[in-house]
């Protein structure tokens, strides 16, 4: 994803958790630029990492879902830079029943 995206996805059965790993992509080496990410379902934001840039360690993503009809992952810039950042969502997985 580009920094300033998002995704939402319709979750059709009971799901119970999203986990992942949120980083700046390996082939944005050379960005400036750090993005923030964040996690909601229906609407309400759940979760958020730090400011995340290049060479940064991926932040874990591990949010309950019980209950919710809906998943959305934002990605934003959380600083200045003058070239766009790729992020990436690694080893997501939406848990359903």
């Amino acid at each position: 994803m580009n920094a300033r995206s998002s995704v939402e996805i319709a979750l059709n059965r009971q799901c119970t958790s999203f986990s992942a790993q949120a980083g700046v992509d390996g082939l944005s080496v050379f960005t400036d630029g750090a993005v923030r990410f964040s996690v909601y379902a229906d609407g309400q934001r759940v979760w958020q990492s730090g400011a995340l840039g290049l060479g940064d360690p991926p932040a874990a993503v591990q949010v309950s879902l019980a209950g919710r009809k809906s998943l959305r992952l934002v990605v934003e810039r959380a600083g200045p830079g003058s070239l766009p950042t790729l992020a990436s969502w690694a080893d997501a997985v939406i848990g359903c029943r």
